[in-house]
Protein backbone atom coordinates (compact mmCIF):
# COMPACT_ATOMS: atom_id res chain seq x y z
CA UNK A 1 0.00 0.00 0.00
CA UNK A 2 1.43 3.35 -1.00
CA UNK A 3 1.50 6.48 1.15
CA UNK A 4 -1.02 8.10 -1.21
CA UNK A 5 -3.46 5.18 -0.73
CA UNK A 6 -3.07 5.38 3.06
CA UNK A 7 -3.84 9.10 2.96
CA UNK A 8 -6.99 8.52 0.88
CA UNK A 9 -8.19 5.81 3.26
CA UNK A 10 -7.68 8.07 6.28
CA UNK A 11 -9.58 10.98 4.75
CA UNK A 12 -12.39 8.79 3.39
CA UNK A 13 -13.26 7.26 6.77
CA UNK A 14 -16.09 8.81 8.77
CA UNK A 15 -15.91 8.23 12.50
CA UNK A 16 -19.46 8.36 13.88
CA UNK A 17 -18.15 8.85 17.41
CA UNK A 18 -16.65 12.25 16.59
CA UNK A 19 -18.74 13.19 13.54
CA UNK A 20 -22.41 12.28 13.72
CA UNK A 21 -23.01 13.33 10.13
CA UNK A 22 -24.20 9.93 8.91
CA UNK A 23 -26.58 9.30 11.78
CA UNK A 24 -27.95 12.83 11.67
CA UNK A 25 -28.64 12.62 7.95
CA UNK A 26 -30.21 9.16 8.23
CA UNK A 27 -32.54 10.49 10.92
CA UNK A 28 -33.43 13.56 8.80
CA UNK A 29 -34.30 11.30 5.87
CA UNK A 30 -36.43 9.08 8.10
CA UNK A 31 -38.34 12.05 9.51
CA UNK A 32 -38.72 13.60 6.05
CA UNK A 33 -40.37 10.34 4.95
CA UNK A 34 -42.58 10.38 8.10
CA UNK A 35 -41.38 6.98 9.25
CA UNK A 36 -40.80 5.62 12.74
CA UNK A 37 -37.68 3.69 13.75
CA UNK A 38 -39.62 0.44 13.84
CA UNK A 39 -40.96 1.10 10.30
CA UNK A 40 -37.40 1.48 9.01
CA UNK A 41 -36.23 -1.62 10.87
CA UNK A 42 -39.09 -3.65 9.36
CA UNK A 43 -38.19 -2.44 5.85
CA UNK A 44 -34.50 -3.11 6.46
CA UNK A 45 -35.32 -6.67 7.50
CA UNK A 46 -37.33 -7.11 4.28
CA UNK A 47 -34.17 -6.01 2.46
CA UNK A 48 -32.21 -8.76 4.26
CA UNK A 49 -30.54 -6.47 6.83
CA UNK A 50 -30.95 -8.02 10.27
CA UNK A 51 -30.97 -5.15 12.74
CA UNK A 52 -32.84 -4.38 15.95
CA UNK A 53 -34.57 -1.09 16.72
CA UNK A 54 -31.99 -0.46 19.44
CA UNK A 55 -29.07 -0.91 17.07
CA UNK A 56 -30.74 1.25 14.43
CA UNK A 57 -31.32 3.98 17.03
CA UNK A 58 -27.63 3.85 17.93
CA UNK A 59 -26.76 4.42 14.25
CA UNK A 60 -28.97 7.53 14.18
CA UNK A 61 -27.41 8.79 17.44
CA UNK A 62 -23.90 8.23 16.12
CA UNK A 63 -23.03 5.51 18.61
CA UNK A 64 -22.75 2.75 15.96
CA UNK A 65 -21.36 2.96 12.44
CA UNK A 66 -23.78 1.80 9.74
CA UNK A 67 -22.78 -1.20 7.66
CA UNK A 68 -22.51 -0.97 3.90
CA UNK A 69 -25.53 -3.31 3.60
CA UNK A 70 -27.53 -0.96 5.81
CA UNK A 71 -26.61 2.09 3.71
CA UNK A 72 -27.44 0.28 0.47
CA UNK A 73 -30.86 -0.72 1.81
CA UNK A 74 -31.52 2.80 3.11
CA UNK A 75 -30.83 4.29 -0.33
CA UNK A 76 -33.63 2.08 -1.64
CA UNK A 77 -36.00 2.80 1.26
CA UNK A 78 -35.47 6.57 1.11
CA UNK A 79 -35.15 6.66 -2.71
CA UNK A 80 -31.91 8.61 -2.46
CA UNK A 81 -28.27 8.17 -3.39
CA UNK A 82 -25.33 7.78 -1.04
CA UNK A 83 -24.54 11.50 -1.18
CA UNK A 84 -27.63 12.19 0.94
CA UNK A 85 -25.90 10.51 3.90
CA UNK A 86 -22.79 12.68 3.65
CA UNK A 87 -24.24 16.14 3.05
CA UNK A 88 -23.18 18.68 5.63
CA UNK A 89 -25.76 21.08 6.99
CA UNK A 90 -24.52 24.41 5.69
CA UNK A 91 -26.54 26.46 8.21
CA UNK A 92 -24.90 24.75 11.20
CA UNK A 93 -21.52 24.98 9.49
CA UNK A 94 -21.98 28.73 9.03
CA UNK A 95 -22.86 29.12 12.73
CA UNK A 96 -19.62 27.36 13.72
CA UNK A 97 -17.57 29.71 11.55
CA UNK A 98 -19.07 32.84 13.17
Amino acid sequence: MTEHTKTIEKTARVNQRTNHLLGTNIKKLRLKNKLRNKDIVAQLQLHGVEISTGTYSKVEMGLNNPSVDLLIALTDIFSCDFNAFFQENTSSKNKQEQ
